[in-house]
Parts: structure tokens; sequence; C-alpha cells
């Protein structure tokens, strides 16, 4: 019963930061530029923009993972725990 529970909370977890990171990927118009987002990674198409993977941590700073080019990805350091949510960011 606990593991369907830990995988239950998993499953919201990461339809929570996906859907909040589409959310923000439409108000720049950019859905289909990075893609593959998870809560370790993303990946990049965006010719020209640069991008980054974020984590946000109950009760913590936000994680950031590198600057990623087009075709390239953005990873984060560790595996992190406690993350509520997670998607990238293009640099303006």
């Amino acid at each position: 019963m606990r593991i369907i529970a830990l995988v239950a909370a998993a499953a919201t977890v990461v339809v929570l930061g996906v859907g909040a990171d589409m959310a923000r990927a439409a108000e720049a118009s950019a859905v289909e530029c990075v893609q593959s987002v998870t809560t370790w990674q993303a990946y990049n198409k965006c010719a020209g923009v640069p991008a980054r993977h974020w984590d946000a941590i109950k009760n913590s700073a936000s994680k950031y993972g590198n600057w990623a080019s087009a075709g390239q990805w953005s990873k984060q350091s560790s595996c992190w725990a406690n993350v509520v949510s997670f998607g990238y960011s293009l640099k303006a």
C-alpha cells in the first residue's frame, strides 16, 4: 500500500510540474522549443535561445541546471528531494 501511495504522489508532482511548465512555455510562444522536461533535465530545440531547467524545492531555494543552447540538455547537478514543481526558463 505504501508503494502505491508513493507512486501516486510522484505522479501528482510530475503532472503538476508539467502543467506549470507548459503554461510558462505557452506564454513565451515556445511550447515546441523545449522538450522532454522531467524533474532531472530538459532538451532545448530553440535556435538562438538558451534554456535552463529548474526545480522548485519545498522549503528551500530553487535549483537550476546549466544554460543549454539548441540541441543540448540542461541538467540538474543532483537529484533533489522534495521537488514540488519543475520546468524551464528561456533566456531573454
